[in-house]
């Protein structure tokens, strides 16, 4: 990874410089050209246009803690463009250690206003700006994307005029420290309402049943032949399904409710009945893998990728559980996503390639 590699050698070439008094200088000089090359190089921009459409696993995380899962976040990069779908804890530093490439990025879609996928979107914002982007980044999302996008906006008022202040409005040009936000239109449910068709990438917003929180939302990527469907938080419905209707790949979150329910009942016997009540309480909005694994076969997906694991597979062993007792029907391969999974599905083919990025 070259940024990390990069950080790793000017590091050790400062160290140099600080402890050692005198020769060495064309060893310091060295290291340091070498660091600031692999900084400078880092962003992997022939993605953007070698015609394939790629999915990134960005974050499979969820509320609960996980030190191996950043909070959900997928990036797709097609087209000359680079999108970001939800921005949850953690995954922006996923973002910048993978080295997607940062001033491009196009726009960031919501699928919902829980924490989980909204708290990385200052970082998001900020750090894309710092990285190259210098117009106003797009913001899509359900009506109230206004209002996050202005409370982040304040947050960092501060932050972004500090930093114009100090590098100078050249460097740092201040319309790239904003954000604009785009509110998707509602779509009944099994519907679609286009978010936007450019440069061959075309992108439908979904409604999902996440209720209460409505509207909430799934986000469908098509691009030379090739599509995926990101699911965001929902229990089995109509809009996924319409969604994921003969796509490459369905990306859907999934939870383990017999899990979930046994973790309740020892925790109300422990006398945690909040806890309690709260964790019942995510059974009926959340989707199960069988029944992920059911619309797919429905819909005619080709793979289904699971997200937003809950509750954290803590080993190999549970980790299988989430691949455990599915439709033997489904002909398609099923995969337990981790962070770092990267899914190359090239323009004009039915090939799935795929690489681990975190390695």
């Amino acid at each position: 990874m070259q940024i990390a590699k990069g950080i790793r050698h000017l590091t050790v070439a400062l160290l140099v410089v600080s402890f050692t008094v005198t020769g060495c200088e064309q060893f310091q000089t060295a290291m340091i050209k070498r660091g600031v090359t692999q900084i400078a190089n880092a962003d992997r921009m022939d993605w953007l246009d070698d015609g394939a459409l790629h999915l990134i696993l960005c974050g499979t995380g969820s509320p609960l803690p996980d030190p191996k899962r950043a909070g959900p976040c997928a990036a797709v990069i097609a087209g000359g463009q680079y999108f970001l779908i939800d921005a949850g804890p953690g995954s922006w530093e996923n973002v910048q250690v993978w080295q997607l490439p940062r001033p491009r990025l196009s726009g960031v879609l919501l699928t919902h206003f829980h924490s989980d996928h909204i708290g990385e979107l200052g970082e998001v914002i900020v750090q894309s700006w710092i990285g190259g982007r210098a117009a106003s980044l797009p913001v899509y999302g359900p009506p109230g994307v206004d209002r996050v996008v202005e409370g982040f906006q304040q947050a960092y008022s501060f932050d972004t005029g500090y930093r114009v202040a100090h590098h100078g409005a050249e460097a740092l040009p201040p319309a790239g420290a904003t954000a604009q936000a785009i509110t998707v239109a509602i779509p009944e449910d099994g519907e679609s309402a286009l978010v936007l068709d450019k440069d061959g990438v075309r992108v439908t917003a979904y409604r999902v049943n996440h209720e209460p929180v409505t509207p909430a939302y799934g986000y469908r990527f098509e691009y030379a032949g090739r599509s995926v469907f990101i699911t965001g938080d929902t229990a089995k419905s109509d809009g996924m399904l319409a969604g994921a209707r003969d796509v490459d790949v369905l990306l859907s979150e999934v939870l383990i409710s017999r899990l979930i329910q046994t973790s309740t009942k020892l925790l109300a016997e422990a006398g945690h009945d909040r806890l309690a009540h709260m964790g019942t309480d995510l059974l009926d909005y959340h989707i199960s893998p069988q029944d992920a694994v059911a619309t797919a076969m429905e819909a005619g997906a080709a793979m289904v990728v699971f997200t937003h694991i809950v509750p954290i597979p803590p080993n190999a062993i549970a980790q299988r559980l989430f691949l455990s007792d599915l439709d033997s029907a489904y002909e398609g391969d099923v995969l337990l996503g981790n962070d770092g999974m990267h899914f190359i599905l090239p323009g004009g083919s039915s090939a799935i390639e795929r690489s681990d990025l975190a390695e």
